[in-house]
């Protein structure tokens, strides 16, 4: 604050080290604005601005913004108004919020965040009626009146408490002309969903979508239906609006993952053809027909997005082109796209993406150099994702000590890292480090007793690698009340019910995880029960087609081998 005030008292100054500012010349020229320096600073505001500073700097923010306030009336800088509203928001002093903002408008009338803030001051202090007065006139000025009421109903959504909001909003509708009802239900249908009234709110986009029909209502609805997962609905509103709009490739790709989500992919595929191709529709195309293993399709879909001259956004097109590259393993294609993502928000994860390929080609020590150089960019979320991405190439390269180590170094600057520490402990079984692993494992039950992940792996290390069953079978039948549909969890259930002694109980588990996921080493632990229940032949033949798919598996070869008593 003090060196705002200070910026402020000396604008204008035309002074360098090499050359002082010249003094007037004769007392004539005494009618030119006067400059001022630090020292012409009015004392009082100095002193509550110094005050405020050190009072903030205590902790003590609400006598700071008492100062701040003050500062700000006497100062002409309107970020001194803007820092004396920051205080106040941040010991919720809401008539302060309101004070402050009015000065802050006052000095900076161009600046919506004020006019905003003073809104929500007033509904936050109960004053509905003054603020829908606010909102009314701004919307009655405005030239879009449809985005208006947007805006006020995203800002009336904002207030601390849903029936001061909801309040505030019905006192802005009894303003609102009759023929603006459709508006005011549309807009009301927003403010329940920010409110997390999802159900209500998509009945009333429904009824105002019905009652008083434009595209945007008709999509509003649509978007409200799929997130209700009333996907015929969606697809309804979805068909409606794009009647209007034939070529709207928004709508084209939201009509196609409706149809996605109801397994209809020929329909989705046909939305996504029935549109001017451009980089989004044909990375589309390229996904669902992927999807649908209709993989000579999805090469000529990829050849078509790679052929595109002059792309609106060359970063985003050359990563959407690198990815569905990958999807279909032109890993060389892959990897020339990737590179040419060299600045923008894909940058990053085109690094991390390159590692990836490097990893899966064998060459451990680029791929380690990608993702240093992803760390040194300063993203935090995407530098554990490195850290992450790299702990899963040494241990695919059979190097789970070093995994360890590495880990163990970035959970030393970050000792509550989940994912870390989850990741750890999977090297560190890898590494025979049980103790490590359990310590790491509990550790994240501890800060989380909910993670179903981390019961899950606990319980099928002491599983698989101890004697602990009972105690596994706990963890384990935690984490299937958390997530019953997840494989893995269904796998470990079976398989501690198998180490028990129970394999007719252990079946019915590693059937429904089998149906869900063909992992290996599922179909390991499923053959492996069959053979117990003296069902060797539906065994032998599901280990012949695990050996032929996965010849190198661990746990599908050490099957075999106990099993069948021979090499495969």
């Amino acid at each position: 604050m003090l060196a705002a005030l200070l910026l402020a008292a000396c604008a204008g100054v035309e002074t360098t080290e090499s050359e002082p500012a010249a003094a007037p010349a004769s007392t004539d020229q005494a009618s030119e604005p006067v400059r001022r320096s630090a020292d012409d600073i009015d004392p009082d505001l100095l002193f509550h601005a110094l005050a405020a500073e050190r009072l903030a700097a205590e902790g003590n923010d609400f006598e700071a913004f008492e100062h701040a306030y003050q500062a700000a009336l006497l100062s002409e800088n309107p970020e001194t108004a803007r820092q004396a509203v920051s205080l106040a928001m941040r010991v919720g002093d809401w008539a302060g919020v309101v004070a402050a903002a009015e000065r802050w408008q006052a000095l900076a009338p161009e600046l919506e965040a004020a006019e905003q803030l003073i809104v929500l001051g007033l509904i936050n202090q109960g004053q509905v009626d003054a603020a829908s007065g606010r909102l009314a006139r701004k919307i009655g000025q405005a030239d879009d009146r449809s985005e208006a009421w947007r805006e006020a109903t995203l800002m009336v959504a904002a207030a601390e408490q849903d029936a001061n909001a909801l309040a505030a909003f019905d006192a802005l509708a009894e303003q609102a002309p009759v023929d603006d009802s459709g508006q005011v239900m549309e807009s009301r249908s927003l403010l329940l969903w920010q409110l997390g009234n999802a159900a209500e709110a998509y009945a009333l986009a429904s009824e105002a979508a019905d009652s008083a029909p434009t595209r945007r209502r008709q999509v509003w609805a649509a978007q409200l239906a799929a997130a209700n997962e009333d996907y015929p609905a969606a697809l309804d509103w979805y068909r409606q609006a794009r009647a209007t709009a034939p070529e709207d490739r928004e709508l084209a790709m939201a009509e196609a993952e409706v149809l996605r989500q109801m397994d209809r992919m020929d329909e989705a595929i046909a939305a996504l053809r029935s549109v001017p191709a451009d980089t989004r529709t044909l990375y589309s195309l390229g996904l669902y027909l992927y999807q649908a293993e209709r993989l000579e399709e999805a090469g000529a879909a990829w050849r078509e997005l790679a052929a595109v001259e002059s792309p609106a956004e060359p970063m985003q097109h050359a990563f959407f082109t690198g990815f569905l590259a990958e999807l279909l393993e032109f890993d060389d294609d892959a990897e020339q796209w990737y590179a040419r993502v060299v600045e923008g928000p894909d940058a990053n994860r085109a690094l991390l993406r390159r590692a990836t390929l490097a990893g899966r080609s064998g060459d451990l020590m680029s791929a380690r150099n990608l993702l240093r150089a992803v760390r040194l960019a300063g993203d935090a979320e995407l530098a554990e994702e490195s850290w992450l991405l790299e702990a899963e190439l040494l241990r695919d390269a059979g190097r789970p000590d070093e995994c360890v180590d590495v880990l163990s170094e970035v959970l030393r600057e970050q000792p509550s890292g989940v994912w870390l520490l989850y990741s750890r402990a999977l090297c560190a079984v890898d590494a025979d480090n049980l103790d490590l692993a359990e310590q790491d494992l509990r550790r994240i039950i501890q800060m989380d007793g909910e993670n179903a992940a981390a019961l899950n792996a606990l319980g099928y290390t002491l599983t698989d690698r101890t004697r602990r069953h009972s105690e596994a079978l706990s963890l384990i039948d935690r984490a299937y009340e958390l997530d019953p549909d997840d494989p893995a969890i269904l796998d470990s259930m079976g398989w501690v019910r198998f180490r028990l002694g129970r394999p007719a109980e252990a079946l019915v588990y590693l059937e429904r995880a089998h149906e869900i996921d063909q992992n290996p080493e599922i179909g390991a632990h499923l053959a492996e029960v069959l053979w117990t229940l003296d069902r060797r032949d539906e065994a032998r033949s599901m280990l012949d087609e695990l050996i032929e798919a996965h010849p190198e598996h661990a746990v599908v070869v050490d099957t075999w081998q106990r099993l069948i008593g021979s090499e495969p």
